[in-house]
């Protein structure tokens, strides 16, 4: 729908560094022909926005920016949990698929298990304010962690597993590309399957460099947007690693 997208558009502006808190946005008119619509379709998104509370519009006056979707900025390895909380905001995870798999060939070369070896598989979005932004695909091996349930994945991985499996986390391989979402991961994000989105491959490894879990996030950037300070390391330092999860 036409409508969605321009409701996209207006996000990503307005989640810029372009625009603060309480800023009056440009007239009816100038956001339509800036963007190639009708007003009635410009008139429909803003509605949108009016009503998940990012805007408002105050009659004889203008419509201003009332808050921003979900913005952070990470200096460390944190979980989407703790990314969340660190902002004041309430995350929570819905479990769409939990099960029991053997391993494929690509599963297994990136948890170092043999092909066939039982794994557990969990499919949940993930979301903040009751706004989805990630959908995740993880993978973790079933005899290392064999006590893992539906009930740990509905809230943080990584608590899970640093303070019931006593897994020292030393940090998380990523790999991040842009992509367009299926038809599937566009309605689960409440995108248009023309809206890119980030994939994000990541590996969370101990202290031995054993890998811990695979994971492929998908990520609704027009929500969900993560600034990183990476520290510039010594010259003879450990190798820092740096990723969200």
């Amino acid at each position: 729908m036409v409508y969605q997208n321009v409701i996209n558009l207006l996000k990503n502006r307005l989640n810029s560094a372009s625009y603060n808190i309480g800023d009056l946005l440009p007239s009816e008119k100038e956001l339509a022909e800036l963007y190639g619509v009708s007003r009635n379709t410009l008139r429909k998104a803003l509605k949108a926005l009016e009503e998940e509370g990012m805007i408002e519009r105050r009659h004889g006056s203008g419509t201003y920016l009332r808050n921003k979707h979900f913005q952070a900025s990470v200096t460390h390895l944190d979980s989407f949990t703790e990314i969340a909380r660190n902002e004041g905001k309430t995350p929570t995870s819905q479990i769409l698929k939990f099960e029991l798999q053997r391993a494929s060939d690509d599963i297994a070369t990136h948890l170092r298990v043999g092909h066939g070896e039982p794994v557990y598989y969990a499919r949940r979005l993930r979301f903040i304010d009751n706004i989805a932004m990630q959908m995740e695909e993880t993978w973790l091996s079933a005899s290392r962690f064999p006590d893992l349930t539906i009930a740990h994945m509905k809230n943080s991985k990584f608590s899970y597993l640093e303070n019931e499996c006593g897994v020292k986390i030393l940090g998380c391989y990523e790999s991040i590309q842009p992509i367009l979402p299926s038809a599937e991961v566009a309605k689960l994000l409440h995108i248009s399957t023309l809206d890119p989105i980030i994939r994000m491959q990541t590996q969370a490894v101990d202290e031995q460099q054993h890998p811990i879990d695979y994971s492929i996030l998908y990520t609704n950037m027009f929500e969900f947007q993560v600034k990183y300070f990476l520290p510039r390391k010594a010259a003879t330092g450990p190798r820092e690693m740096r990723a969200d999860q």
